[in-house]
Formats: C-alpha cells, sequence, structure tokens
C-alpha cells in the first residue's frame, strides 16, 4: 500500500458569518484572526447566530480540512475525531464520506457535535467563536494501534489541547505513530491554542517531525518579532526535520535540513470569499506532494493551488476532486 495521512481533531460544523463591519468583533467580545472558546448555550452565539440568520454552513475543522485536500487529490486518509448523534454530526459524517475519508469513531451519546462560528470581517479574515461540544469527549480509547505504520503520517490538530479529552487522545496517537515508525506533523492552529498550551506545545515538539504553521503562530512559538528569525530558530531548533510557515499573499518561508527559503503564491487572480480553512487545505496538498515524491518546493506549490482553490469558496474545504490541479 502507498502512504497515508491520519488527522486527530475537532469535528466541527462551521457557520459562516460576513459580519457588517471591522466594529462587529469588538460588539460580540471575537479576537481577530483567533478563536475564542464557549460552552454549550454561550448568549453571544446564539446572539450572532440571530443577529445573521443567513449564515452558510458546513463542515470543518482544521485536521480534517487538511485530510479533505489530501484526499481530494488522491490520497488515503483516515480521521479521528468525535461527534454527537444530531444533525450537525450527521452532516459532518456526509462530507467526510463524499471525500472518501474513513472516519468510525463512536460518536458521544451525551454531547452534540462541535460547532463553531467562523466570523469574516470585510477584510475577509476570519475569527471564530467555538463551542467544542462533544470533541471534549474523545479519548484514547478512540485510536487505534493498527492504523499506524512506518507509511503512515500523522497530523496533530493543535485545537485538540482545548478539549478536555483532546490530550489524551493526542498523546495515545503520538505514542502508536512513534512505535511504528510514522511521520507527527504539528499544526497548532491558533495563537491561542500556543498561549494556553505552552507545557503541551512542549511535549509535542520534542514529538513531532515536522511544524506546519502560519507567521502569527511562528513568531509566538519562537517569542520573538522577525518572522526570517522565527524560521531560522525552528530550523535550528533541533526539533524538527522540516518545517513551512505560511505568510499568506507573501508566499511561505521553509526549513529543510539547514536550508532555508520562499515559495511564492502562484500568480493569480480571484475573489476571495474568505481565509476559512485555507491553511488547513495547504497542509493537506503540501503533505499529498511530500507523499508523492515531490520536493518541498514544489508540495509548497502545491499547498499554494490548494489554499487558493478554497479562499475562492465560502466553504472551508475543497471540491471532492482536485486531481486537475497536480501538473
Amino acid at each position: 500500500m502507498g502512504k497515508k495521512l491520519i488527522g486527530i481533531g475537532n469535528a466541527a460544523i462551521d457557520a459562516v458569518i460576513d459580519l457588517s463591519s471591522e466594529s462587529d468583533i469588538q460588539k460580540y467580545n471575537l479576537e481577530k484572526g483567533g478563536c475564542v472558546f464557549v460552552g454549550a448555550n454561550d448568549p453571544i452565539m446564539k446572539q450572532m447566530l440571530s443577529d445573521y440568520p443567513n449564515h452558510f454552513l458546513d463542515a470543518g475543522g482544521a485536521a480534517a480540512n487538511a485530510l479533505c485536500a489530501y484526499a481530494s487529490l488522491g490520497g488515503n486518509t483516515r480521521f479521528i475525531g468525535k461527534t454527537g448523534i444530531d444533525d450537525n454530526g450527521d452532516f459532518f459524517n456526509k462530507s467526510m464520506a463524499l471525500h472518501n475519508i474513513a472516519d468510525d469513531t463512536q460518536p458521544s451519546q451525551t454531547t452534540e457535535s462541535t460547532f463553531l462560528i467562523a466570523a469574516i470581517t470585510p477584510d475577509r479574515e476570519r475569527s471564530f467563536l467555538s463551542n467544542h461540544g462533544a470533541s471534549h469527549d474523545i479519548s484514547a480509547d478512540d485510536v487505534s494501534e493498527k492504523w499506524f505504520d512506518d507509511k503512515t503520517s500523522l497530523i496533530i490538530d493543535g485545537y485538540m489541547l482545548m478539549s478536555d479529552g483532546g490530550p489524551a487522545a493526542m498523546y495515545q496517537a503520538i505514542t502508536y505513530a512513534q512505535k511504528h515508525g510514522s511521520e507527527i506533523l504539528f499544526m497548532p492552529c491558533s495563537l491561542s491554542v500556543i498561549d494556553n498550551n505552552r507545557d503541551h506545545i512542549e511535549k509535542i515538539t520534542s514529538a513531532a517531525d515536522a511544524l506546519i504553521c502560519n507567521a502569527d503562530e511562528a513568531l509566538a512559538l519562537t517569542q520573538t518579532d522577525d518572522i526570517k528569525s522565527a524560521c531560522d530558530i525552528l530550523g535550528q531548533s533541533g526539533h524538527y526535520k522540516w518545517g513551512v510557515i505560511t505568510m499568506g499573499a507573501k508566499g511561505a518561508y521553509y526549513f529543510d535540513n539547514g536550508k532555508t527559503g520562499i515559495v511564492p503564491v502562484p500568480n493569480t487572480s480571484i475573489h476571495i470569499e474568505n481565509t476559512n480553512g485555507a491553511g488547513d487545505n495547504f497542509s493537506g496538498g503540501l503533505i499529498y506532494g511530500l507523499h508523492h515524491d515531490m520536493t518541498l518546493e514544489d508540495a509548497i506549490t502545491l499547498g499554494h493551488k490548494c489554499a487558493i482553490h478554497v479562499l475562492g469558496r465560502k466553504s472551508p474545504r475543497c471540491e471532492p476532486n482536485l486531481k486537475d490541479i497536480i501538473k
């Protein structure tokens, strides 16, 4: 069998809301470009859904989105994540099946599915308000050793650190990955994740083989204010074999065995609907390229193409078939 990609993360449903103005960030107590975590029946979440009744719903979740891009390019994938027994859980599962992603994690019997609002400001940036819901109920028992081998890569979605059972499930997956020689890829996913979980971040860093993050996350991880310095620090840390730092339209920095560089975004002209899911789909395309013998630079270019595709969609996920963009 060929290589495969496993992702562990939130089985989320996104409500995409186009905010009327930048000031709505303050009105709803959001964190621009970040994620605010709330519990069930949160009054601000209810208010936003009421204020914007024509919101767009789709399945999301960082690791799940990355798997969708990888699978849509033709790759073999598996997702580990908890839904509830409800309409949102059914919606999520159907989306995973549409992309041919293996997903047989047993649902929570007591908690509703993860639900979040992706609030889009006029500059097309997304900010999240998240109720992790059933993701809190994931456990080490949801991870099976038989899924891991030396042809497998495992994506660790940083948002798992914000769920009650997430760390235990994540560390179980890491244990199996290390035992069977699987590559471990860390996606922090949010400044909130980094700032609130420094101890966990240190443990993940010591286990991970590679890092995929954005510029803000790289600066937070290295506690510097210069992205080139951050790339150098991460590349020379001795923790990661390789890493990629996305910078939006400016391209992506990379480090690889002492070598660093920048891969620009391919020239294109699209209408950007929002940035929700772009980084996740970039990761899926990047990993697919590396699994199919591309150089890191060429794999980054494929990641850029997947991100561009999603930037033009309301959905945080790509279409089920992206094979035509592989050139």
